[in-house]
């Protein structure tokens, strides 16, 4: 009998909106049933810890089995293949690493399975040659038996970033595969995101207006938005030492979650402050190289950004009040110069514009 799934990706970004422009390695996803009308999904805490462009991801799950006996289900977790601007090596490759699921404290058996789309018969990953221009999808296989009342599952796995020309790295979770289980919610999620010290990034708003956003640690939720995604808002946060949490009950997931960082060395946002760039409004580190001919007063201005990001309050009035107009910035009195600990590369591009300005 052949082995089917539903269609339960919307695929965010297909290759034609990449071109050779961007290359998407891959996402996670909710693990599901193909329908269930039973068990539900009480609670989920969905973790992400990124680290040197990879995405840890850690999953606490919740459901409820209301028959009193046992319920066997044949689970799936989906991961489409590598598109955009990626060599064929990387399209035939599961990008998934570490893929593991606990029950009880037992590691569970999985088989990994691949197809040529989402409702696609599944086959051994072998029998198929994936491309760029012939992508498709990998499912891990496995079988969870469902106890009378709540079962607790562990998840966890981690995939590496995907880019293209207006963001430098982004990350992608298939949250709509949690309708899936009875009742079609999430009745308790609570999602966190952390991006690594001293961080600007963005999250799009797919939680409704229930939600609560708040930071674990040293940040804030700043009032910077722009649309992105199906005209979704995404809001931009910046974290010195900490986590965005978000939590919100009965929830319906009719959309999935992307975050990301924009820039890898300057804390832009996108497009606000492209559109300020382009018009001379403000000056961008950018790939911390001065390709451009910059005056005295811009070059100072780009050497300090870099103190800037690291929450450095100046004396100087006039660069406090540069500095102030961005979402981003958050000045520490407390913060000595001498505490700063600069990079290799942000240490090479300050000596570089230190000399141009001599």
């Amino acid at each position: 009998m052949k082995t089917t799934l539903p269609t339960i990706l919307i695929l965010i970004l297909t290759f034609s909106a990449f071109g050779n422009d961007g290359v998407y390695l891959t996402r996670g996803s909710v693990i599901y049933p193909t329908q269930e009308t039973k068990i539900s999904l009480e609670k989920e805490i969905l973790s992400f810890s990124v680290k040197d462009r990879l995405a840890y991801v850690d999953i606490q799950f919740q459901f409820n089995n209301p028959e009193n006996t046992d319920r066997k289900l044949l689970i799936g977790f989906q991961a489409p293949t590598a598109a955009g601007d990626v060599s064929d090596s990387l399209s035939k490759a599961n990008q998934i690493s570490n893929f593991t699921i606990i029950q009880d404290g037992q590691i569970l058996p999985y088989r990994l399975k691949a197809a040529k789309c989402e409702d696609c018969e599944l086959k051994d990953p072998r029998d198929f040659n994936f491309s760029q221009f012939e992508p498709g999808v990998f499912v891990f296989l496995f079988e969870i038996t469902f106890k009378p009342g709540l079962n607790q599952i562990n998840h966890s796995y981690s995939f590496p970033a995907s880019n293209n020309v207006s963001f430098d790295q982004f990350y992608n979770y298939i949250l709509t595969t949690g309708s899936k289980w009875a009742g079609g919610k999430i009745k308790d999620l609570t999602v966190n995101i952390d991006m690594g010290r001293n961080q600007y990034f963005y999250v799009n708003d797919i939680f409704g207006q229930t939600a609560n956003w708040s930071i674990v640690g040293t940040g804030k939720l700043t009032n910077e938005k722009f649309d992105y995604i199906d005209n979704d808002s995404c809001r931009m946060v910046r974290t010195l030492e900490g986590q965005l949490q978000i939590s919100v009950k009965d929830f319906s997931p009719t959309k999935n979650i992307e975050f990301g960082i924009v820039s890898r060395y300057s804390f832009t946002s996108y497009p606000v402050d492209y559109d300020k760039i382009r018009t001379g409004k403000i000056v961008s580190i950018g790939n911390m190289t001065l390709e451009a001919d910059y005056s005295k007063d811009e070059l100072r201005l780009l050497r300090n950004t870099i103190y800037a990001q690291y929450g450095y309050d100046f004396n100087s009035p006039d660069l406090k009040e540069y500095f102030s107009q961005f979402a981003w910035y958050m000045p520490d009195p407390n913060l000595k110069m001498e505490d700063i600990k600069l990079t290799e590369k942000e240490k090479a591009f300050i000596d570089k514009i230190l000399t141009k300005e001599k």
